[in-house]
């Protein structure tokens, strides 16, 4: 286990060194309906059938097995991100999900007359319109080291067209559960730190910064069996992210989060929480084995406006 630890933080060092800033942006668009509305939490929550996503250990627990189909409008239409998520297994659970990210009808301008300069007579025009899409493959799977420690493992695949470039990406990220009982539980993740790589066509090599996500959730309850979860998780970067992150000290900014979901009912959520900077709710219902979740996002300060997300599960 230390020549294990040793060697993780080995890659994750060497990752640093030619990391380059915002590379794994594509990379932090989170999977879940229920972890959105729960203020993007979920390395401590088994139920939800993105768990793969957020902390492969979470497969290495008894649970559900499923498909989920998730539609997402951020910034208020500005970008889609359409997603299908898959966990199988019976002794050990896998988890695969497809993530497609697309912004459409980009305008490019240019100048009336390319060969002269900007001027009343010379103006900007639409040249042509593009769009960028991003298709995003993770595989998830698990172990338990003990009876209440888990270690997972995501390798993930993505492909890249943006305007007239395109490219590949190959990474993975490392998660770690401990259940410490009575209701505890404490999560690990950490993100691209098997120096996760962007190849593009014009000869452009990226890496990504490696991150790591932390979470205390606690499971209980209190109210007549009625159960409720809390989490609160922090992500850190090893990059100085100015005012982007609400927390900037040197080389290293850090984002916090906070998330409730509280079941009155089997066959009803009820979801909150804090999102960096702005608040989320959602509901879930089911029935027998069909599930919908519903998420919103108010928006930020910045004015990017909120974000919605849809999906539909059938589990087994």
């Amino acid at each position: 286990m230390k020549k294990t630890c040793i060697a993780i933080l080995i890659l994750a060092l060497s990752a640093l060194l030619g990391a380059t800033k915002y590379a794994g942006e594509i990379f932090q668009l989170s999977s879940g309906v229920q972890n959105q509305a729960m203020g993007n939490t979920g390395l401590t929550f088994g139920n939800s059938l993105a768990a793969g996503w957020w902390n492969p250990a979470l497969l290495a627990e008894p649970g559900s097995c499923g498909v989920e189909l998730m539609r997402v409008e951020h910034f208020e239409g500005l970008m889609q991100q359409n997603q299908l998520g898959v966990v199988f297994g019976t002794k050990t659970r896998t988890s695969v999900q497809i993530n497609h990210l697309g912004i459409d009808e980009i305008k490019l301008t240019q100048l009336e007359n390319p060969a002269d300069s900007l001027s009343n007579s010379n103006r900007p025009e639409v040249w042509k319109t593009v769009g960028n899409h991003d298709l995003i493959v993770y595989g998830s799977l698990a172990r338990s080291l003990k009876n209440n420690l888990h270690l997972g493992l995501t390798p993930k695949l993505a492909y890249r067209s943006l305007a007239e470039n395109s490219g590949f990406g190959i990474g993975a990220d490392l998660g770690l559960l401990w259940d410490a009982g009575k209701g505890f539980r404490a999560a690990a993740n950490l993100r691209d730190f098997f120096s996760t790589q962007l190849i593009w066509a014009n000869g452009t090599h990226e890496i990504a910064i490696p991150n790591l996500d932390l979470e205390f959730g606690y499971g209980f309850s209190p109210f007549n069996g009625i159960p409720v979860h809390l989490a609160l998780r922090t992500q850190i970067f090893a990059e100085d992210r100015g005012e982007a992150s609400n927390v900037a000290a040197g080389p290293v900014s850090a984002d916090f989060h906070a998330g409730l979901l509280v079941k009155p009912i089997p066959a009803l959520n009820v979801m909150a929480g804090w999102d960096s900077d702005c608040f989320t709710a959602g509901l879930g219902v089911c029935y027998k084995a069909l599930g919908l979740d519903y998420a919103w996002r108010n928006g930020s300060p910045d004015e990017l406006g909120s974000s919605q997300r849809l999906s539909l599960s059938y589990t087994w």
